[in-house]
């Protein structure tokens, strides 16, 4: 049985019955994707990043190509339907945040140069109107980003994290260094030149001598000391906390550069007053612990002539972020966290006069994202919920209206003058952007991925549910193979999502890529969003509390058996199983319970959690997910319960482990451990290991890494399914669709 069938006609590789390609692992490289949008006041134009993947040719030429992301910025004409896009940014660098000035003549971004340099971010400036090259604005030692314009387009606000050290004074909060205080050394006074004289540091001089050349090689991480709760950062250590501030850049005074907010607490997300008299801010409560412990944040409001500086909001268990000037400027529209429930977003609004705030989003069971005051008072907001990222209008009357529909995902938007622009994901296309006129009616911007897309077979979801017997409902998805035949049977994957907090469905973008690699190698894909998950109300996705294991994995299993029951092509003797992250933990729970599938892949995965609290960054979903800590008593007999090392002997399934080398958020040595484990038993088992890169591996990390990664779980499955399999690879590349002159490259 050959599952699809291929055809070799004419030296190409075509389906049978079909003049489309498959996709394959080298389609990652032509995957654009809308990562920003932002509209002109008038809602006349739209500025838009765009991420990609760029390949240049090998030196070498047995060599392999070498691969890089970038972002660039392109605008586009709204007021014109037959206007095209026309690229704004261009070469090997990142460029993201994109604001247009109130007159919208000017653009102010973040650029990020060469990753192999590792320079700071710094906010430039380009023309929109009369043409010209950008210009750096910005340069701030500690870098500079999320660029917002004052309401007279004269200066920008701006944000750039110092470190404790840089900062003058001393900290209100603890060290929490053992018998040691603030900057007991002799430090260089900030604002320090190279020329000046330098604190006495030697090995052999006095203690302030000695701390000061200890301090000295620290503070090039060499060695790293560690004194914090939370050390680890995604791939390095944080030796030292960064607190963000806002800056002013005065655009009509030689671009200089001062300093709002300062001290020892937090200002982020600063906004301008309508009058920009005032910025509302996200700060931190005021307190003698280190902020590492202090989980909550709140709101304050700053006079920018005086700098005097106002807690507005300031709640014990809750959590406040996001906040948004109403056009009359006395309240704010703020995001709030109840920090007993980590599951919950949700939006209300502030009245600055009495500091009292009510919640908007009653209406929503769910968790609120990207939420915007449009010009019409309304709430415009997108959030997970049964397989998409629907994007929601709140009225001021508290009517919820759809604008955007689920399955469909709302990746980013922006509103002006009644016109909304937005970043769409579909199974159909990864990415577009598309506008909703002020009448209703949507039209597609932007051709990143139709192009090519013509070309291939891309295969459509179907969608169910079913209910669990304890009456839990679970949505899941079914995809067959390409091209796949009625009477024929298929090996089948049972892919799982992570989080656990998170959701899949066709209006899910991290996806798309695998779900169509693993049907065009002749994979039925089954995926499901089990208990935990968002999307499916506050209730749910609290309903894996102390639960990681059996609940879920009861889920997503039943989501098979009820696939099969439904699909005669589903091959019961050929199934596989796989997921990352949290379903990387799954799946090792799984292979430890049931033994019915040919081969795994575990991926990034978490298999003891009691040593996982100590060596990942998301230590706080043990204390969260599991009520206690590992030295509880109780708590530890929980985590023993629901690890899946537990039940390592059990495991039979041929298992492939990947893993990141630099992983701080689940940590490289729960692969190590369950690989040794499993080899020390002689199971068949494979560990695949990937240098410099850490738990984004699959999402952003190198694209050569990320289609190893792929062809690799394929590969493993492909050794225990049917050997006729053929790779879905192209003999000669497909023609490449035609793109307008003006969305050229």
């Amino acid at each position: 049985m050959r599952c699809p069938v291929w055809l070799a006609l004419s030296g190409s590789i075509l389906y049978a019955n079909s003049a489309k390609l498959p996709i394959t692992a080298t389609d990652l490289l032509k995957i654009q994707q809308v990562v920003d949008v932002t509209l002109s006041r008038d809602g006349a134009m739209a500025v838009y990043a765009v991420r990609s993947i760029h390949t240049e040719a090998p030196t070498d030429p047995k060599g392999e190509p070498a691969y890089s992301y970038r972002t660039h910025l392109w605008r586009i004409d709204l007021a014109d339907a037959n206007s095209r896009p026309v690229q704004l940014t261009f070469g090997d660098r990142s460029d993201s945040s994109p604001a247009i000035s109130p007159d919208g003549r000017k653009l102010a971004f973040v650029r990020t140069g060469p990753a192999k340099e590792r320079p700071a971010p710094q906010v430039w400036l380009l023309p929109l109107t009369l043409g010209g090259e950008a210009q750096a604005v910005t340069s701030l030692e500690n870098g500079a980003s999320r660029p917002v314009w004052r309401p007279d387009g004269k200066a920008l606000l701006v944000t750039s994290a110092i470190p404790l050290s840089k900062i003058p004074g001393k900290p209100q909060f603890a060290l929490e260094r053992p018998a040691r205080d603030w900057f007991d050394y002799d430090r260089p006074a900030p604002g320090a030149k190279p020329e000046d004289p330098k604190p006495v540091a030697k090995p052999d001089g006095d203690r302030q001598a000695i701390r000061t050349w200890l301090e000295a090689n620290a503070s090039k991480d060499n060695p790293a000391v560690i004194t914090r709760l939370n050390f680890q950062d995604e791939q390095t250590l944080q030796r030292e906390a960064r607190l963000p501030q806002a800056w002013l850049i005065d655009l009509e005074n030689a671009n200089k550069a001062t300093q709002l907010t300062r001290g020892f607490y937090a200002h982020s997300n600063c906004e301008w007053s309508p009058d920009a008299a005032r910025l509302a801010c996200v700060s931190m409560p005021a307190s003698n612990e280190h902020p590492d412990r202090v989980r909550r944040s709140n709101i304050v409001v700053i006079t920018v002539k005086t700098h005097e500086r106002r807690v507005v909001l300031d709640r014990s268990g809750f959590s406040f972020s996001s906040p948004q000037w109403y056009p009359d400027g006395g309240a704010l529209l703020i995001a709030v966290q109840d920090l007993d429930d980590f599951r919950t977003r949700r939006i209300a609004r502030l009245a600055l006069a009495t500091e009292d705030y009510s919640l908007l989003s009653k209406a929503w069971d769910g968790a609120v994202q990207g939420e915007h005051v449009a010009s019409n008072g309304a709430i415009l907001f997108t959030g997970a919920w049964q397989g998409g990222f629907p994007l929601k209008q709140l009225a001021e009357n508290g009517e919820l209206t759809s604008v955007v529909s689920e399955p469909a995902g709302v990746n980013a938007f922006d509103e002006a003058a009644g016109r909304i622009v937005f970043a769409q994901t579909t199974v159909e296309n990864p990415s577009e952007l598309y506008v909703r006129e002020k009448s209703g009616a949507i039209r597609q911007l932007t051709e990143l991925n139709s192009p090519w897309l013509a070309a291939k077979t891309v295969v459509l979801p179907e969608t169910y549910w079913l209910t669990r017997p304890d009456g839990t409902r679970v949505q899941y998805w079914v995809m067959k193979p390409a091209g796949a035949e009625s009477g024929k049977k298929y090996p089948w994957v049972l892919d799982m999502h992570g989080g656990p907090a998170a959701m899949w469905g066709p209006g899910e973008f991290t996806m798309w890529h695998e779900f169509q690699t693993f049907c065009a190698w002749g994979y039925g894909v089954v995926y499901a969003n089990p208990r935990g998950s968002t999307g499916y109300g506050i209730k749910f996705a609290k309903a894996n509390f102390k639960n990681w294991g059996e609940g879920p994995s009861g889920d997503v299993l039943a989501a098979l058996d009820d696939a099969v029951k439904k699909y005669t092509m589903i091959d019961a003797a050929r199934l596989f199983l796989t997921g990352g992250s949290y379903a990387g933990y799954l799946t090792a729970w799984i292979v430890g319970h049931d033994h019915r599938f040919k081969a795994a892949a575990a991926q990034r995965g978490v298999y003891d959690l009691t040593t996982f609290y100590g060596e990942g960054n998301a230590f706080r979903l043990v204390e969260n997910s599991f009520g206690g800590l590992p030295w509880d008593p109780e708590t530890r007999r929980i985590l023993e319960r629901e690890s899946p090392f537990t039940y390592v002997s059990r495991i039979r399934t041929p298992l492939l482990i990947l893993h990141g080398s630099q992983d701080y958020r689940t940590g490289v040595a729960q692969s190590e451990m369950l690989y040794r484990a499993l080899k020390q038993q002689g199971k068949p088992v494979e560990y695949v290991r990937y240098p410099n890169i850490g738990h984004e591996l699959t999402r952003s990390g190198p694209p050569l890494q990320r289609m190893d990664h792929m062809l690799r779980i394929v590969e493993f499955f492909e050794r225990y399914a049917s050997n006729d399999h053929e790779a879905p690879v192209e003999a000669s590349p497909a023609p490449a669709a035609s793109a307008p002159a003006s969305t050229a490259r």
